[in-house]
This record gives structure tokens, C-alpha cells and sequence, in this order.
């Protein structure tokens, strides 16, 4: 695969996974997000991926997961 696909996969399943999360009740996102969390680090592990840099990028994913859930909510209840 190359990076341009693996980029666009990326974003595909950061955008699905943050709309999964925003239309879940508050008190169950933190369980989803662990979830999230935890499948991102297996598929690194599975790609044999155990290093420094690929922990890195399961934090990146998750932190554009936990902003686009925010920018979700922000849109779905405008202040």
C-alpha cells in the first residue's frame, strides 16, 4: 500500500470512528475511546509496529478523533 492510500484510509476511519463516538451518550464515549484506542495500537502491532514513532501515531489518530467529536458536538449544539 502506498502512502497516499494509507493517508487516505487514515482519515477515512478517524472520520468514521469520531462520528461513531459523537452519537454516543457522554457517559459512554470514555469506554469508546479506549476502544478506539486500544484498535488503533493492535493494528500497529499487527503491522509489526512496536516502536516510539507508531505509539506516536495511535496518540495523533486519537487526538483527531477526541477534535473532530468536539467540532461534531460544537456543530450539533451551537452555542
Amino acid at each position: 500500500m502506498d502512502k497516499r492510500t494509507l493517508v487516505d484510509h487514515t482519515l477515512e476511519s478517524i472520520q468514521r470512528t469520531a462520528t461513531k463516538i459523537a452519537a454516543l451518550p457522554a457517559e459512554a464515549r470514555p469506554d469508546a475511546y479506549d476502544a478506539a484506542h486500544h484498535a488503533y495500537a493492535n493494528a500497529m502491532h499487527q503491522l509489526g509496529q512496536d516502536n516510539v514513532a507508531a505509539g506516536r501515531w495511535v496518540e495523533t489518530v486519537m487526538s483527531a478523533i477526541r477534535a473532530l467529536v468536539h467540532e461534531i458536538d460544537s456543530a450539533s449544539h451551537p452555542v
